[in-house]
């Protein structure tokens, strides 16, 4: 199943809605979407596997659903300039690149463990972000977790594809973007366990739908962490609107 949605920028509306009425309930939301979504944003999402999931007032793609893949469309972004340890755009970067981090670009590489986040509503979900040299103002975007064995989503897993915005400068870069894990409180069969091996996988698409790059990277499931507002400690953008609170503001 894919997940397809239309969003404002990320930062300054995901705090108000992730993991909004998750995807195993299939309830409704008020985003404009016709079933339940992760941190959604407002838009509908069909696909192969047999469900439908969608999100209101956020940028996340929707939570929740069947398996499957199919295709979709949509429109987002993430602003803002973060902060934090391990942020920092990397050296020698690959004209295509994704990462990690809630409010800045983060460097990985393959067998790093990332927490795992548990919103307020009962999901899951690894930060993603992205930078493309070549893209542009903004990417269609591709991407999900899969499971590195067969290269496959995992049941119950969405693909999520979304337009997103990128940052300008010397490598146009995007971040916050929830890459959503299977299961949740409404499906604990499907959860996976700390210590289980993903694959991070993304692709930036053409506006006919092929494939301009693509890039995946194998990490493993740290423990879990209850996910809250990102804060920055860059004080010219922090608390600045579309940016994250600063973080001596957060308590």
């Amino acid at each position: 199943m894919v997940t397809r949605w239309r969003a404002a920028p990320l930062i300054s509306i995901a705090w108000l809605c992730l993991h909004c009425s998750s995807g195993g309930a299939s309830g409704s939301n008020t985003g404009g979407g016709s079933s339940a979504g992760e941190g959604g944003a407002g838009g509908n999402a069909t696909g192969e596997g047999g469900g439908s999931a969608t999100g209101a007032g956020g940028t996340s793609a929707g939570e929740g659903g069947s398996a499957g893949e199919g295709g979709s469309t949509g429109e987002g972004g993430s602003t803002g300039e973060g902060g934090g340890g391990g942020c920092g755009l990397p050296e020698g970067p690959a004209v295509f690149e994704i990462g990690t981090g809630a409010t800045c670009f983060e460097r990985i590489e393959d067998g790093a463990a990332l927490p795992v986040m548990a919103g307020p509503q009962g999901g899951y979900h690894l930060w993603l972000a992205v930078a493309c040299g070549d893209c542009g103002e903004s990417v269609r975007l591709r991407y999900s977790v899969r499971d590195p064995a067969t290269g496959g989503l995992f049941p119950s897993a969405v693909v999520q594809e979304a337009v997103i915005a990128l940052l300008p400068g010397a490598l146009p870069h995007a971040f916050g973007l929830p890459a959503l894990l299977p299961g949740g409180v409404w499906d604990p069969p499907s959860v996976l366990p700390e210590g289980t091996r993903v694959l991070l996988a993304a692709e930036a698409r053409n506006d006919d739908g092929s494939t301009k790059h693509a890039a995946q990277v194998e990490v493993v499931l740290g423990a879990t962490e209850a996910w809250g507002p990102p804060c920055s400690d860059v004080p010219e953008t922090c608390g600045a609107p579309g940016g994250p609170p600063c973080c001596d503001t957060v308590e």
